[in-house]
């Protein structure tokens, strides 16, 4: 317990220190504009990194090797060299804060097109940040820390320096977090390799020999993690607003560049625990290998070391989100429903009301995760609703300048019908995130095709050089 009080401690300082930087709605949601690009690039980096990627890839790793166990983090990387082309495109409409800011920009303003966006991903953002309360309580759990009080200081830890600081505090602990990992981690998997090799004479070289897909299906899993990691954080609330705190068009795009290189550094070692411990442990299963490494493997101080990069990946996913809900109530609520005739930052009590929602979500996410230990299910519900309806008139709008304002309307509104069909289990599609984006696209070219706008070209600002 005084591992953990010690690291909530550190990131709530960092999130007072910088704090002085927030001064209104703009400041909170995107830093100013500001963020100076080494912790542009590792809150990117960190947003990707959570505890899923981390303990997930683990196990993996221990369930079908090494390879296997950093799938996932290397779809993170491929996923940031990708954003890498579309970062500066959403950075150039430098009037935009938020997702459905950019679709204002792209087709006019809309209460429709804005209030089915904040709608879904409302719903989908509290399910996470709870997702990853509940991960961090299990954890803790595994190190032998209660698990009631261990989610309540990482909720309020999480709160209190979101509250403060917005996404000046969230890119500064960030930083800290996947530092903290980046030192660590190797250190944790050469204590073990050298535990591996005493024991079973097994050496890393033997671990990497193995093919990058080793099992029949291994190809398959890939492309699974790889392909919705790429469409849904392309135009996610979270990176989003990563990308319009960058300084320039030329800061997103190198940031999303080097983030993805950080993530494959990251991969290696995640995926050579995994391995590890499945060497050392043939017979346990995959999901309790991570515990029995830490336990029976790691010298204590190797495993409060694990324990705090384990944590801090886990706290590093649930502030980003948090920082997107509160753009979703104050801008695309408050603001663009509620006060669309205002300017954001002159609007009364919108600093106050992004903290508010940092409160009460954070509170609500906190409930939900002491009440239940599996969410799994809400998590994966909405994302055809999300994702899957909302590709065609942002990224496919972004890139085809026909796209038009009607289009838009029957995208979104034939997307979630079929959308619906699955999730309501009218009829089961054979694979409804694709189904559904396809659909989506359809819609958006055959109606723009026979209603069409005047081309919009988005060119706010100087173009990447």
């Amino acid at each position: 317990m005084l591992v953990l009080l010690l690291f909530c401690s550190l990131f709530i300082a960092a999130g007072y220190i910088v704090s002085k930087n927030v001064s209104s709605g703009t400041d909170f949601l995107v830093a100013g504009r500001n963020l100076p690009i080494v912790f542009l690039t590792f809150t990117i980096a960190a947003t990707h990194f959570g505890g899923g990627a981390l303990v997930g890839g683990i196990e993996q790793g221990a369930s079908k090797g090494v390879w296997a166990g950093m799938y996932a983090i290397i779809g993170y990387a491929i996923a940031c060299f990708i954003n890498a082309f579309v970062a500066p495109k959403f950075r150039r409409a430098s009037n935009n804060l938020t997702p459905p800011d950019f679709i204002e920009t792209r087709y006019g303003y809309s209460k429709f097109l804005r209030g089915y966006h904040v709608f879904v991903y409302i719903l989908g953002t509290v399910a996470i940040i709870s997702a990853q309360f509940n991960a961090f309580g299990g954890i803790a759990a595994a190190f032998g820390i209660s698990r009631t009080p261990a989610i309540i200081l990482g909720a309020v830890s999480v709160m209190i320096y979101t509250f403060m600081a917005g996404m000046w505090g969230v890119a500064v602990t960030d930083f800290m977090q996947l530092l903290i990992c980046m030192i660590f981690l190797p250190i944790v998997s050469f204590v073990g390799l050298n535990a591996l090799n005493t024991q079973t004479g097994v050496t890393l070289g033997t671990l990497l020999s193995a093919p990058f897909f080793e099992t029949p299906d291994a190809a398959g899993s890939f492309m699974y993690s790889l392909i919705p990691t790429i469409v849904g954080s392309m135009f996610a609330y979270e990176y989003f607003l990563r990308f319009q705190s960058a300084k320039s068009e030329k800061d997103a795009r190198n940031s999303s560049l080097i983030a993805g290189v950080l993530l494959l550094l990251l991969a290696i070692p995640v995926g050579i625990i995994g391995a590890m411990g499945q060497r050392l442990y043939p017979t346990v299963p995959a999901n309790e290998v991570l515990g029995h490494v830490v336990n029976e493997t790691l010298p204590v101080w190797a495993g409060y070391i694990f324990l705090g990069a384990v944590l801090a990946a886990i706290m590093s996913t649930a502030d980003s989100l948090m920082t997107s809900l509160s753009g979703m109530v104050t801008r695309d609520i408050y603001h663009k429903l509620l006060n669309p005739d205002k300017d954001f930052d002159t609007l009364p009590n919108t600093l106050k009301m992004a903290r508010i929602t940092t409160v009460i979500g954070c509170a609500i996410a906190m409930l939900i995760s002491l009440k239940f230990r599996s969410i799994i299910g809400l998590l994966f519900w909405p994302s055809p609703l999300q994702s899957g309806v909302l590709f065609a008139p942002i990224i496919i709008g972004m890139f085809w300048n026909r796209a038009s304002r009607k289009g838009a309307y029957a995208s979104v509104i034939i997307g979630a019908c079929v959308a619906l069909i699955d999730m309501l289990g009218i009829c089961k599609l054979p694979e409804r995130m694709f189904v559904t984006m396809a659909a989506a696209t359809f819609a958006l070219v055959v109606v723009s095709i026979l209603n069409p706008d005047k081309p919009v070209e988005i060119t706010t600002s100087s173009e990447v050089k």
